[in-house]
């Protein structure tokens, strides 16, 4: 079962990793037309996406089990980048924000502004994540430790 979620879960990042882009996009083009800035200017919002992508990339070239078949990493990565679909959906699709009517931009700048911060702290801490298990020590099960013993006094 638990190989069930984790394949899930695994396969699920990947989706989720290109929404989440895709939307925080969205909302970046359309906040640079609105103050007629060039889009060079959000580029350092995207730099988490790029790192967490390339990790992504490694580890799946790599196969890297620490990362890989951690259920644990996987679903908080699912988790993650729900939140920032969902945040990013709201902002576009909530017309009951106030500020979303009042100036009429069809996206709330100022809901997902306010919660950028904490999208980039998320995506970072997943970068951060992924590189300590990428380089986590495989830990032996005491079990495991059994049956190498008893392998070694039979033979």
């Amino acid at each position: 079962m638990k190989k069930i979620f984790n394949g899930l879960f695994y396969g699920l990042k990947f989706l989720l990793l290109i929404a989440a882009f895709a939307l925080a996009l969205f909302i970046f083009i359309r906040m640079n037309m609105r103050l007629n800035k060039d889009i060079i200017s959000v580029l350092p919002q995207f730099v988490p996406f790029l790192l967490l992508l390339i990790l992504f990339i490694i580890n799946m070239i790599f196969r890297q089990e620490g990362v890989t078949k951690c259920l644990f990493y996987n679903l908080t990565c699912c988790l993650v980048l729900t939140t920032i679909v969902l945040v990013s959906l709201r902002a576009i699709l909530d017309t009951n924000m106030v500020l979303n009517g009042k100036y009429g931009y069809g996206i709330d700048f100022n809901f997902y502004d306010n919660l950028l911060a904490y999208i980039d702290i998320m995506l970072y801490g997943l970068v951060l994540s992924n590189i300590l298990f990428m380089f986590k020590e495989k830990v032996k099960l005491k079990s495991d430790i059994n049956n190498e013993s008893k392998n070694l006094k039979n033979a």
